[in-house]
């Protein structure tokens, strides 16, 4: 067994091998946090309350308020150590040495796979200008960050035979996480699903995340307007989707008395192709469950047809967020493959 000590003389040989190159740290911090570094006068004053406001506004279309991310805050003379390598870092410069407005995203900066998003301005007035006007871009820089890294883990430590399975089933490539099994499988349509305890408050509660992929053959640009998209979901998921008691399958929230809850739809662009995202709540005809889900919906052109793969959770004794964007990650991660497989 190799000792410690030459493990550390290889590693010292190996860097040494070329001086010029520096190699940066892994990017750290907790998963869904975004690291503010301002001056502590700012911090508690109007930037500070528009960092917050940006970065805390609710994350859409989850059934109990939660923040976007959660924020931290250090001043740039603490901003050092493993603080310097936090995974999302909003960097606040603001004074008169800053001769001009400036927002800029900064990838890998300090560490690899970390994003820095520099906002300078020569006063405050401005600095808070500069954020709000941009808050769209500020969050999707930092989504777009926390989406990449979670694809990325999941490439590793995908499920091959799931994935072989959604292959040779629909003709799509999926990297979906570990714990996941089949729970039901039809013609153009299956359902993967994962139970697990988690611990909270003392006790422990049952956590279920459930992915969705289904598939129905192209016919015009209408398919993708909100109604027929959620249309398209309560047939599919009324057929295959039961809950655990008789008579009860998963629907689309759409209102509830006069609250109207029609999933949140946005346009997107995946792998240079159109995509149509969905954001919602989903429930239980029959019962009382629910929680949220987001969907995504292509085109796949080469097959003719439409795909729609979704991630939904049910975690009533916990924050839902990070749940969420796990699955987020899987479904934008699906392609689809160049040529049939038997």
């Amino acid at each position: 067994m190799r000792s410690p000590f030459f493990v550390l003389l290889l590693a010292a040989a190996l860097l040494g091998c070329d001086e010029g190159v520096t190699v940066k740290p892994e990017a750290a911090g907790a998963q869904g946090e975004v690291l503010v570094v301002m001056d502590t006068t700012y911090w508690n004053g109007d930037a500070g309350v528009a960092a917050r406001g940006v970065l805390e506004q609710y994350f859409p279309r989850l059934p109990q308020r939660e923040p976007h991310f959660r924020v931290a805050q250090c001043t740039p003379k603490q901003f050092g150590g493993f603080l310097r390598n936090h995974r999302n870092v909003l960097l606040a410069e603001i004074g008169p040495g800053q001769d001009s407005v400036v927002v800029q995203r900064q990838p890998d900066r300090f560490a690899r796979g970390q994003v820095v998003l520099r906002v300078a301005a020569p006063n405050t007035g401005l600095w808070v200008k500069a954020l709000q006007d941009r808050a769209g871009q500020v969050l999707s820089a930092f989504d777009d960050a926390e989406r990449e890294r979670l694809q990325e883990r999941l490439a590793r430590e995908s499920d091959q035979a799931l994935g072989t399975s959604l292959l040779s089933q629909l003709q799509v490539e999926m990297n979906v996480p570990g714990g996941f099994r089949v729970a039901k499988q039809a013609p153009h349509f299956v359902w993967l699903r994962r139970d697990r305890i988690m611990s909270g408050a003392g006790l422990e509660h049952n956590v279920q995340e459930g992915l969705l992929v289904y598939t129905y053959p192209y016919v015009s640009d209408s398919t993708f307007l909100l109604k027929p998209l959620v249309d398209m979901r309560d047939s599919v998921l009324k057929l295959h989707v039961p809950g655990p008691d008789p008579n009860t399958w998963m629907i689309t929230q759409r209102r509830f008395e006069e609250v109207d809850l029609m999933p949140l739809a946005q346009d997107r662009e995946v792998d240079g192709a159109y995509a149509k995202e969905l954001r919602g709540l989903w429930g239980m005809h029959g019962m009382l469950m629910g929680g949220p889900f987001i969907s995504l919906t292509r085109v796949d052109e080469a097959r003719g047809r439409v795909v729609t793969a979704e991630g939904y959770v049910y975690a009533p004794q916990f924050d839902k967020r990070e749940y969420l964007r796990e699955l987020e990650a899987v479904i934008y991660g699906l392609r689809f493959p160049e040529t049939a497989t038997p």
